[in-house]
This record gives structure tokens, C-alpha cells and sequence, in this order.
């Protein structure tokens, strides 16, 4: 199992914010990091916009902002205060 902190971004008109949560895997980052994305808003995969490579999902644009890897002491400190999807 890794342990990884995760990134979400969402457009809504001129404003951009970003969210972070942790979550483990012993799968690929990159695909569990997307799904997030893609259900952030309750999206799935018919919301994918190619052109802006991001889903779409109640006039606002999100996007998988990619993760890191961190150490597992860090998870087990870090899961009492970020939300652990």
C-alpha cells in the first residue's frame, strides 16, 4: 500500500479553488486520483470534456490536479485533519 495526497481543481467562471485529500492505494495514483475527480461534483464519465480535459458538472469545470507520494507516518498524522478519500 502508498499513501498519497491528492489534489482536486475546479473552475467556475474567473474563479479557480483547489481542494487536497489523502488516500491509499496499491493500484495506480493516477487512476484513482481521476475518479475522485470525475465523482468530485457527482459527475461520471459522460461529464469527460476532451477539448478542456476536465469534467464537467453543474456548470463547473474539475480537474484531477494530480497527487505526491507521502510516508505512512505522514498519512496517519496527516488523516486527522485532511479528509482521507
Amino acid at each position: 500500500m502508498k499513501y498519497y495526497i491528492g489534489k482536486v481543481e475546479e473552475r467556475n467562471g474567473e474563479l479557480d479553488y483547489q481542494a487536497e485529500y489523502l488516500f491509499a492505494t496499491k493500484g495506480d495514483p493516477d487512476k484513482y486520483s481521476d475518479k475522485i475527480a470525475r465523482e468530485w461534483r457527482g459527475g461520471d464519465k459522460d461529464d469527460w470534456d476532451e477539448y478542456h480535459l476536465g469534467y464537467w458538472c453543474s456548470g463547473t469545470l474539475i480537474f484531477n490536479d494530480g497527487s505526491r507520494e507521502i510516508p505512512k507516518d505522514h498519512f496517519e498524522v496527516l488523516k486527522n485533519y485532511i479528509t482521507v478519500l
